[in-house]
């Protein structure tokens, strides 16, 4: 169990070094919800639209999964995020 929570943790670490603003409520929120499941990817990675797609996915996964879901603050800190430092045009 400490392994994979150490596990966890580095490729929590790993993956904020390359996220941008990574000291922001944002970008370590988005980096621990989403890296429960998987690395967070980084932002620029996909337009806005690609990742509106995702996160819509992923709420239904989530919902199939009987997964909580965001909280709403989590999910308007997340999207303004993703927006923000999308690839390409949003």
């Amino acid at each position: 169990m400490l392994s994979r929570a150490l596990a966890l943790a580095a490729v929590l670490v790993a993956g904020c070094t390359s996220l941008p603003e990574p000291e922001s409520p944002a970008a370590q929120t988005y980096a621990r919800r989403c890296g429960e499941c998987h690395r967070p990817y980084g932002p620029g990675s996909m337009t806005w639209p690609m990742w509106e797609y995702q996160l819509g996915r992923m709420r239904l996964l989530f919902t199939q999964l009987n997964r909580p879901w965001l909280s709403s603050e989590e999910e308007t800190l997340v999207t303004d995020y993703l927006k923000r430092h999308a690839g390409g045009h949003s």
